[in-house]
Protein backbone atom coordinates (compact mmCIF):
# COMPACT_ATOMS: atom_id res chain seq x y z
CA UNK A 1 0.00 0.00 0.00
CA UNK A 2 1.28 3.35 -1.48
CA UNK A 3 1.69 5.80 1.96
CA UNK A 4 4.00 8.38 0.00
CA UNK A 5 3.14 9.61 -3.19
CA UNK A 6 4.30 12.84 -5.01
CA UNK A 7 3.03 13.77 -8.39
CA UNK A 8 5.37 16.76 -10.30
CA UNK A 9 5.37 17.68 -6.82
CA UNK A 10 7.66 21.66 -7.54
CA UNK A 11 8.70 24.01 -5.44
CA UNK A 12 10.47 27.40 -6.38
CA UNK A 13 12.43 30.41 -4.15
CA UNK A 14 12.98 33.67 -4.99
CA UNK A 15 16.60 34.28 -5.08
CA UNK A 16 18.82 36.25 -2.58
CA UNK A 17 19.68 38.87 -4.67
CA UNK A 18 16.46 40.37 -5.07
CA UNK A 19 15.71 40.80 -1.84
CA UNK A 20 15.43 44.60 -0.46
CA UNK A 21 15.10 46.01 2.21
CA UNK A 22 15.45 49.53 1.12
CA UNK A 23 11.90 50.88 0.44
CA UNK A 24 12.94 54.47 -0.75
CA UNK A 25 15.52 52.59 -2.88
CA UNK A 26 12.37 50.18 -4.21
CA UNK A 27 10.25 52.95 -5.27
CA UNK A 28 12.59 54.61 -6.84
CA UNK A 29 13.49 51.53 -9.24
CA UNK A 30 10.14 51.19 -9.76
CA UNK A 31 9.39 54.83 -10.84
CA UNK A 32 12.54 54.70 -13.34
CA UNK A 33 11.82 52.07 -14.95
CA UNK A 34 14.47 50.16 -13.41
CA UNK A 35 12.18 47.53 -11.40
CA UNK A 36 12.16 43.96 -12.33
CA UNK A 37 9.76 41.12 -11.97
CA UNK A 38 12.07 39.07 -9.23
CA UNK A 39 13.17 35.89 -10.76
CA UNK A 40 12.83 32.20 -9.17
CA UNK A 41 15.32 29.59 -8.51
CA UNK A 42 13.30 26.17 -8.75
CA UNK A 43 14.09 23.93 -5.94
CA UNK A 44 12.48 20.88 -6.67
CA UNK A 45 11.04 20.43 -10.38
CA UNK A 46 8.62 18.05 -11.22
CA UNK A 47 9.23 15.55 -8.62
CA UNK A 48 7.67 12.18 -8.86
CA UNK A 49 8.01 9.63 -6.12
CA UNK A 50 5.89 6.95 -4.67
CA UNK A 51 6.95 5.22 -1.07
CA UNK A 52 5.19 1.58 -0.32
CA UNK A 53 4.55 0.90 3.61
CA UNK A 54 7.96 -0.73 5.08
CA UNK A 55 9.95 0.82 2.30
CA UNK A 56 13.55 2.29 3.42
CA UNK A 57 14.78 4.58 0.76
CA UNK A 58 17.23 6.92 0.61
CA UNK A 59 18.03 10.44 -1.04
CA UNK A 60 21.35 11.03 -2.45
CA UNK A 61 22.71 14.17 -4.12
CA UNK A 62 25.30 17.25 -4.06
CA UNK A 63 24.89 20.06 -1.59
CA UNK A 64 22.12 22.34 -2.83
CA UNK A 65 20.49 19.42 -5.04
CA UNK A 66 16.76 20.00 -3.15
CA UNK A 67 17.25 16.60 -0.70
CA UNK A 68 16.67 18.35 2.74
CA UNK A 69 13.62 20.39 0.99
CA UNK A 70 12.28 17.02 -0.34
CA UNK A 71 12.06 15.59 3.15
CA UNK A 72 10.38 19.33 4.30
CA UNK A 73 7.87 19.03 1.75
CA UNK A 74 7.04 15.41 2.64
CA UNK A 75 6.60 16.52 6.27
CA UNK A 76 4.02 19.44 5.39
CA UNK A 77 6.72 21.91 6.75
CA UNK A 78 7.46 23.88 3.23
CA UNK A 79 4.40 23.55 0.70
CA UNK A 80 4.98 23.33 -3.11
CA UNK A 81 4.69 25.46 -5.42
CA UNK A 82 2.96 23.13 -7.36
CA UNK A 83 2.00 19.01 -7.72
CA UNK A 84 0.18 17.14 -5.39
CA UNK A 85 1.54 15.56 -2.23
CA UNK A 86 -0.70 12.13 -0.59
CA UNK A 87 0.60 11.28 2.74
CA UNK A 88 -0.72 8.52 4.68
CA UNK A 89 0.16 7.49 8.29
CA UNK A 90 1.94 9.31 11.18
CA UNK A 91 5.23 10.97 10.33
CA UNK A 92 8.02 11.98 12.87
CA UNK A 93 10.15 14.42 11.20
CA UNK A 94 14.16 14.31 12.47
CA UNK A 95 14.95 17.01 10.05
CA UNK A 96 15.85 20.04 12.16
CA UNK A 97 16.34 18.56 15.82
CA UNK A 98 14.74 20.64 18.62
CA UNK A 99 13.27 22.93 16.30
CA UNK A 100 9.74 22.72 17.60
CA UNK A 101 10.42 23.09 20.69
CA UNK A 102 8.77 25.56 23.37
CA UNK A 103 11.77 26.67 25.16
CA UNK A 104 9.90 28.97 28.26
CA UNK A 105 8.44 24.76 28.92
CA UNK A 106 10.31 22.63 30.62
CA UNK A 107 12.15 19.46 29.38
CA UNK A 108 9.58 16.84 30.87
CA UNK A 109 6.33 19.60 29.80
CA UNK A 110 7.84 19.29 25.97
CA UNK A 111 8.23 15.53 25.93
CA UNK A 112 4.53 14.93 26.52
CA UNK A 113 3.74 18.02 24.34
CA UNK A 114 5.47 16.45 21.07
CA UNK A 115 3.71 13.51 21.86
CA UNK A 116 0.43 14.55 22.09
CA UNK A 117 1.47 16.54 18.79
CA UNK A 118 1.97 13.31 17.14
CA UNK A 119 -1.43 12.29 18.09
CA UNK A 120 -0.38 10.12 21.69
CA UNK A 121 -2.28 10.82 24.97
CA UNK A 122 -0.69 13.30 28.02
CA UNK A 123 -0.91 10.38 29.63
CA UNK A 124 1.37 7.80 27.22
CA UNK A 125 3.94 9.94 26.78
CA UNK A 126 4.09 10.75 30.69
CA UNK A 127 4.34 7.15 30.84
CA UNK A 128 7.01 7.07 27.85
CA UNK A 129 8.78 9.99 29.39
CA UNK A 130 11.58 8.23 31.32
CA UNK A 131 13.12 5.97 29.12
CA UNK A 132 13.11 9.08 26.55
CA UNK A 133 14.83 11.17 28.98
CA UNK A 134 17.16 8.22 30.12
CA UNK A 135 17.83 7.69 26.39
CA UNK A 136 19.11 11.46 25.27
CA UNK A 137 20.98 11.47 28.72
CA UNK A 138 19.09 14.29 30.46
CA UNK A 139 17.26 12.58 33.18
CA UNK A 140 18.43 15.19 35.60
CA UNK A 141 17.26 18.26 33.50
CA UNK A 142 13.76 17.18 33.55
CA UNK A 143 12.24 20.20 35.69
CA UNK A 144 15.37 22.47 33.60
CA UNK A 145 13.64 24.99 30.86
CA UNK A 146 14.41 24.15 27.42
CA UNK A 147 16.55 27.66 26.99
CA UNK A 148 18.72 26.24 29.04
CA UNK A 149 20.26 23.07 27.57
CA UNK A 150 22.98 23.30 25.12
CA UNK A 151 22.65 22.72 21.16
CA UNK A 152 24.01 19.61 21.75
CA UNK A 153 21.15 18.44 24.20
CA UNK A 154 18.41 19.85 22.69
CA UNK A 155 19.55 17.79 19.66
CA UNK A 156 19.72 14.79 21.89
CA UNK A 157 15.94 15.57 23.28
CA UNK A 158 14.75 15.72 20.14
CA UNK A 159 16.41 12.53 18.92
CA UNK A 160 15.11 10.48 21.50
CA UNK A 161 11.40 12.03 21.43
CA UNK A 162 10.87 11.55 17.83
CA UNK A 163 12.44 7.79 17.77
CA UNK A 164 10.53 6.44 20.83
CA UNK A 165 6.91 7.04 19.64
CA UNK A 166 7.01 4.67 16.74
CA UNK A 167 5.63 6.79 13.83
CA UNK A 168 4.19 4.93 10.28
CA UNK A 169 6.77 7.30 9.00
CA UNK A 170 10.25 7.94 9.68
CA UNK A 171 11.92 10.76 8.08
CA UNK A 172 15.80 11.06 8.54
CA UNK A 173 18.03 13.94 7.41
CA UNK A 174 21.54 13.57 8.66
CA UNK A 175 20.89 12.73 12.27
CA UNK A 176 23.31 10.14 13.34
CA UNK A 177 25.99 12.77 13.62
CA UNK A 178 23.78 14.11 16.76
CA UNK A 179 26.06 13.94 19.91
CA UNK A 180 29.33 12.71 20.97
CA UNK A 181 30.72 9.26 19.47
CA UNK A 182 29.05 7.09 22.35
CA UNK A 183 25.53 9.01 21.58
CA UNK A 184 26.13 8.66 17.97
CA UNK A 185 26.46 4.62 18.02
CA UNK A 186 23.46 4.38 20.23
CA UNK A 187 21.75 6.76 17.55
CA UNK A 188 22.64 4.34 14.95
CA UNK A 189 21.57 1.35 16.73
CA UNK A 190 17.98 2.54 17.55
CA UNK A 191 17.63 3.49 13.76
CA UNK A 192 18.44 -0.18 13.16
CA UNK A 193 15.40 -1.09 15.82
CA UNK A 194 13.16 0.58 12.82
CA UNK A 195 15.16 -1.05 9.94
CA UNK A 196 13.79 -4.86 11.38
CA UNK A 197 10.17 -3.52 12.07
CA UNK A 198 7.95 -2.03 9.40
CA UNK A 199 8.71 1.79 9.43
CA UNK A 200 8.74 3.59 6.57
CA UNK A 201 12.18 5.37 6.40
CA UNK A 202 13.41 7.99 4.31
CA UNK A 203 16.67 9.09 5.01
CA UNK A 204 19.01 11.79 3.68
CA UNK A 205 22.81 10.53 4.61
CA UNK A 206 26.50 11.31 3.00
CA UNK A 207 27.41 7.72 4.46
CA UNK A 208 26.89 6.12 0.94
CA UNK A 209 27.98 2.66 2.24
CA UNK A 210 25.36 2.66 4.71
CA UNK A 211 22.63 3.39 2.57
CA UNK A 212 23.83 0.86 -0.28
CA UNK A 213 23.53 -1.56 2.77
CA UNK A 214 20.62 -0.35 4.98
CA UNK A 215 17.73 1.09 1.89
CA UNK A 216 16.24 -1.05 -1.00
CA UNK A 217 15.90 1.82 -3.22
CA UNK A 218 17.78 5.30 -3.50
CA UNK A 219 16.40 8.57 -4.85
CA UNK A 220 19.44 10.54 -6.55
CA UNK A 221 18.65 14.27 -7.00
CA UNK A 222 20.12 16.61 -9.08
CA UNK A 223 19.50 20.47 -9.02
CA UNK A 224 15.63 19.55 -7.91
CA UNK A 225 14.93 16.88 -10.41
CA UNK A 226 15.07 13.42 -10.27
CA UNK A 227 18.14 11.80 -11.98
CA UNK A 228 17.53 8.19 -11.09
CA UNK A 229 15.62 6.37 -8.60
CA UNK A 230 16.56 2.62 -8.00
CA UNK A 231 17.71 -0.34 -6.72
CA UNK A 232 20.23 1.17 -3.35
CA UNK A 233 24.39 -0.02 -4.73
CA UNK A 234 23.47 0.56 -8.93
CA UNK A 235 22.28 4.18 -7.74
CA UNK A 236 24.86 5.04 -4.90
CA UNK A 237 27.88 3.67 -7.75
CA UNK A 238 26.58 5.78 -10.53
CA UNK A 239 26.29 8.60 -8.48
CA UNK A 240 29.79 7.62 -7.06
CA UNK A 241 30.89 7.60 -10.73
CA UNK A 242 29.00 10.88 -12.03
CA UNK A 243 30.88 12.72 -8.95
CA UNK A 244 34.46 11.45 -9.85
CA UNK A 245 34.26 12.52 -13.50
CA UNK A 246 32.84 15.71 -12.69
CA UNK A 247 34.56 16.62 -9.11
CA UNK A 248 37.73 14.33 -8.53
CA UNK A 249 37.76 16.28 -4.77
CA UNK A 250 34.60 15.67 -3.95
CA UNK A 251 35.18 11.90 -5.21
CA UNK A 252 37.73 12.29 -2.87
CA UNK A 253 35.60 13.32 0.22
CA UNK A 254 33.30 10.73 -0.39
CA UNK A 255 36.00 8.18 -0.45
CA UNK A 256 37.50 9.17 3.12
CA UNK A 257 33.63 8.95 4.41
CA UNK A 258 33.12 5.50 3.28
CA UNK A 259 37.22 4.41 4.49
CA UNK A 260 35.59 6.21 7.50
CA UNK A 261 32.68 3.97 8.27
CA UNK A 262 34.28 0.96 8.00
CA UNK A 263 37.23 1.81 10.59
CA UNK A 264 34.04 2.90 13.13
CA UNK A 265 32.84 -0.73 11.88
CA UNK A 266 36.30 -2.56 12.85
CA UNK A 267 37.07 -0.22 15.84
CA UNK A 268 33.64 -0.99 17.12
CA UNK A 269 34.31 -5.23 16.29
CA UNK A 270 38.17 -5.27 17.90
CA UNK A 271 36.92 -2.95 21.21
CA UNK A 272 34.65 -5.69 21.88
CA UNK A 273 36.45 -8.57 20.92
CA UNK A 274 39.54 -7.06 23.26
CA UNK A 275 36.71 -7.12 25.84
CA UNK A 276 36.22 -10.72 25.99
CA UNK A 277 39.30 -11.92 25.90
CA UNK A 278 40.13 -9.64 28.93
CA UNK A 279 37.20 -10.97 30.67
CA UNK A 280 38.70 -14.48 29.89
CA UNK A 281 42.02 -13.88 31.68
CA UNK A 282 40.92 -12.60 34.25
CA UNK A 283 38.48 -15.64 34.91
CA UNK A 284 41.29 -17.66 34.68
CA UNK A 285 43.50 -16.05 37.21
CA UNK A 286 41.35 -15.06 39.46
CA UNK A 287 39.01 -17.75 39.64
CA UNK A 288 34.97 -15.82 41.14
CA UNK A 289 34.08 -17.94 44.18
CA UNK A 290 30.99 -19.84 43.39
CA UNK A 291 27.96 -17.55 44.44
CA UNK A 292 25.26 -18.88 46.96
CA UNK A 293 22.35 -19.98 45.73
CA UNK A 294 19.57 -17.10 45.48
CA UNK A 295 16.11 -18.96 45.90
CA UNK A 296 13.97 -18.80 42.44
CA UNK A 297 12.01 -16.49 42.05
CA UNK A 298 9.14 -17.01 39.42
CA UNK A 299 9.03 -14.59 36.75
CA UNK A 300 6.30 -11.90 36.29
CA UNK A 301 3.70 -12.63 33.81
CA UNK A 302 3.85 -10.19 30.79
CA UNK A 303 0.73 -8.60 29.95
CA UNK A 304 -1.46 -10.28 27.27
CA UNK A 305 -1.71 -7.67 24.27
CA UNK A 306 -5.22 -6.84 24.05
CA UNK A 307 -7.14 -9.75 21.76
CA UNK A 308 -7.95 -7.74 18.62
CA UNK A 309 -11.75 -7.10 18.22
CA UNK A 310 -14.23 -8.74 15.44
CA UNK A 311 -15.54 -7.18 12.59
CA UNK A 312 -18.96 -7.45 10.99
CA UNK A 313 -20.55 -8.32 14.76
CA UNK A 314 -19.52 -8.67 17.95
CA UNK A 315 -21.10 -10.08 21.32
CA UNK A 316 -21.17 -8.35 24.75
CA UNK A 317 -20.02 -10.20 27.96
CA UNK A 318 -22.77 -9.78 30.58
CA UNK A 319 -22.14 -7.06 33.12
CA UNK A 320 -20.98 -8.19 36.77
CA UNK A 321 -23.97 -6.53 38.40
CA UNK A 322 -27.12 -6.82 36.07
CA UNK A 323 -29.60 -3.75 35.89
CA UNK A 324 -32.79 -3.27 34.02
CA UNK A 325 -31.03 -2.41 30.37
CA UNK A 326 -27.98 -4.97 29.31
CA UNK A 327 -26.71 -4.95 25.53
CA UNK A 328 -25.92 -8.41 24.18
CA UNK A 329 -24.30 -7.50 20.89
CA UNK A 330 -23.08 -4.69 17.80
CA UNK A 331 -22.89 -5.20 14.42
CA UNK A 332 -21.98 -3.24 11.46
CA UNK A 333 -24.56 -3.24 8.46
CA UNK A 334 -25.99 -1.89 5.48
CA UNK A 335 -28.50 0.30 5.17
CA UNK A 336 -30.88 -3.32 4.36
CA UNK A 337 -29.29 -3.97 8.06
CA UNK A 338 -27.44 -6.89 6.24
CA UNK A 339 -24.97 -7.58 8.91
CA UNK A 340 -20.91 -6.64 6.92
CA UNK A 341 -17.57 -7.25 7.49
CA UNK A 342 -16.02 -4.48 5.63
CA UNK A 343 -17.32 -1.70 4.00
CA UNK A 344 -16.19 -0.10 1.00
CA UNK A 345 -15.18 3.92 1.06
CA UNK A 346 -18.16 6.62 0.05
CA UNK A 347 -20.46 4.01 1.15
CA UNK A 348 -22.79 4.36 4.27
CA UNK A 349 -23.22 1.94 6.70
CA UNK A 350 -25.23 1.01 10.01
CA UNK A 351 -24.48 0.39 13.44
CA UNK A 352 -26.87 -1.96 15.19
CA UNK A 353 -27.02 -2.80 18.74
CA UNK A 354 -29.31 -5.23 20.26
CA UNK A 355 -30.34 -5.00 24.09
CA UNK A 356 -32.82 -6.96 26.43
CA UNK A 357 -34.59 -4.32 28.51
CA UNK A 358 -36.03 -6.56 31.96
CA UNK A 359 -38.33 -3.96 33.21
CA UNK A 360 -40.30 -0.99 31.59
CA UNK A 361 -38.07 2.34 31.56
CA UNK A 362 -37.96 5.82 30.44
CA UNK A 363 -35.20 8.55 29.26
CA UNK A 364 -32.88 5.74 28.05
CA UNK A 365 -29.92 6.87 26.18
CA UNK A 366 -27.87 5.30 23.96
CA UNK A 367 -24.08 6.27 22.58
CA UNK A 368 -21.18 4.57 21.49
CA UNK A 369 -17.40 6.15 20.64
CA UNK A 370 -15.70 5.11 16.56
CA UNK A 371 -11.59 5.83 17.37
CA UNK A 372 -8.53 5.23 15.35
CA UNK A 373 -5.68 2.69 15.79
CA UNK A 374 -4.43 5.12 18.21
CA UNK A 375 -7.24 5.62 20.06
CA UNK A 376 -7.99 9.03 19.28
CA UNK A 377 -11.90 9.60 19.34
CA UNK A 378 -13.10 10.32 15.65
CA UNK A 379 -17.04 10.21 16.18
CA UNK A 380 -19.43 10.02 18.72
CA UNK A 381 -23.08 8.99 17.92
CA UNK A 382 -25.55 9.48 20.88
CA UNK A 383 -29.12 9.76 20.53
CA UNK A 384 -29.24 12.50 23.25
CA UNK A 385 -28.23 14.84 20.34
CA UNK A 386 -30.63 13.54 17.49
CA UNK A 387 -33.94 11.81 19.69
CA UNK A 388 -36.04 12.80 21.71
CA UNK A 389 -34.50 14.91 24.95
CA UNK A 390 -36.96 12.86 27.26
CA UNK A 391 -35.07 9.66 25.55
CA UNK A 392 -36.21 5.98 24.67
CA UNK A 393 -39.60 4.79 26.20
CA UNK A 394 -38.53 1.05 26.81
CA UNK A 395 -40.94 -1.56 27.13
CA UNK A 396 -39.68 -5.16 28.19
CA UNK A 397 -38.32 -7.34 25.77
CA UNK A 398 -35.20 -8.06 23.17
CA UNK A 399 -34.60 -4.55 21.38
CA UNK A 400 -32.50 -3.14 18.70
CA UNK A 401 -31.61 0.49 17.50
CA UNK A 402 -30.17 1.36 14.54
CA UNK A 403 -28.13 4.15 13.85
CA UNK A 404 -26.48 5.52 9.56
CA UNK A 405 -23.32 6.46 9.85
CA UNK A 406 -22.66 8.95 6.55
CA UNK A 407 -19.79 8.52 4.21
CA UNK A 408 -17.46 10.25 6.46
CA UNK A 409 -13.84 7.72 6.81
CA UNK A 410 -11.43 7.48 5.05
CA UNK A 411 -10.01 4.02 4.15
CA UNK A 412 -8.65 2.37 7.25
CA UNK A 413 -9.34 0.12 10.33
CA UNK A 414 -11.23 1.76 13.31
CA UNK A 415 -12.67 0.43 16.04
CA UNK A 416 -15.89 1.09 18.61
CA UNK A 417 -14.14 1.23 21.98
CA UNK A 418 -17.00 2.29 24.19
CA UNK A 419 -21.10 1.48 24.67
CA UNK A 420 -23.12 3.14 26.93
CA UNK A 421 -26.84 2.72 27.75
CA UNK A 422 -27.38 5.54 29.79
CA UNK A 423 -30.96 6.54 31.80
CA UNK A 424 -31.52 10.44 33.24
CA UNK A 425 -31.21 9.85 37.10
CA UNK A 426 -30.20 6.45 37.55
CA UNK A 427 -26.55 6.59 35.32
CA UNK A 428 -25.55 3.73 32.86
CA UNK A 429 -27.22 0.64 33.23
CA UNK A 430 -24.58 -1.09 31.02
CA UNK A 431 -21.33 0.16 30.37
CA UNK A 432 -18.46 -1.39 28.21
CA UNK A 433 -14.89 -0.43 27.72
CA UNK A 434 -12.12 -1.52 25.19
CA UNK A 435 -11.59 -2.02 21.89
CA UNK A 436 -14.99 -4.13 20.72
CA UNK A 437 -15.87 -4.15 17.52
CA UNK A 438 -13.52 -3.55 14.36
CA UNK A 439 -14.50 -1.02 11.80
CA UNK A 440 -12.50 -1.63 7.93
CA UNK A 441 -13.46 0.90 5.53
CA UNK A 442 -11.62 -0.33 2.29
CA UNK A 443 -10.34 1.66 -0.68
CA UNK A 444 -11.89 1.54 -3.60
CA UNK A 445 -10.66 2.55 -7.62
CA UNK A 446 -12.07 5.73 -7.08
CA UNK A 447 -10.60 6.36 -3.11
CA UNK A 448 -7.32 5.67 -4.80
CA UNK A 449 -6.97 8.04 -7.48
CA UNK A 450 -8.41 10.87 -4.82
CA UNK A 451 -6.34 13.47 -2.34
CA UNK A 452 -8.25 13.63 0.73
CA UNK A 453 -5.83 15.71 2.45
CA UNK A 454 -4.63 15.96 6.55
CA UNK A 455 -7.03 13.96 8.89
CA UNK A 456 -9.01 10.93 8.82
CA UNK A 457 -12.63 12.00 7.84
CA UNK A 458 -14.02 13.05 4.74
CA UNK A 459 -17.14 15.36 4.98
CA UNK A 460 -18.99 16.55 2.19
CA UNK A 461 -18.29 20.12 1.26
CA UNK A 462 -19.70 22.74 -1.07
CA UNK A 463 -17.40 25.59 -2.17
CA UNK A 464 -19.05 28.29 -3.76
CA UNK A 465 -16.78 31.34 -5.56
CA UNK A 466 -18.33 34.53 -6.24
Amino acid sequence: MEVIRLDKVSLSRRTQEEFSYDLKKTILSFLEGKYRKPARKMVLDQVDLTVDAGEKIGIIGANGSGKSTLLKVICNILKPSSGRLRIRGKIAPLIELGAGFEVELSVLDNVVLYGVMLGFSKQEMQQRARTILEFAELEDYASVPVKALSSGMVARLGFAIATDVQPDILILDEVLSVGDESFKNKCKRRIERFWHANATILLVSHDLDFLKKSCQRVVWLERGRVKHIGEAVETVDAYIESVRLADPLLFEEIRVIEQEAELEVEEIDEASIAEDILEAELAIEEPEPEPEPEPELEPEPEPEPEPEPPTGEAFIPPPEVIHEVVINRIFTANTDKQILPNILFGTPFVVGLEYTVRSPIESLRFGFYISDSQGQILLEPTTSNSLSQEGLICEPGQRFIYVKIPPLLLPGHYYVTIIGAYQEGFGHHHLVKGKLLGIDILPTTQSEQLWFGYGQVYPPLEWEIE
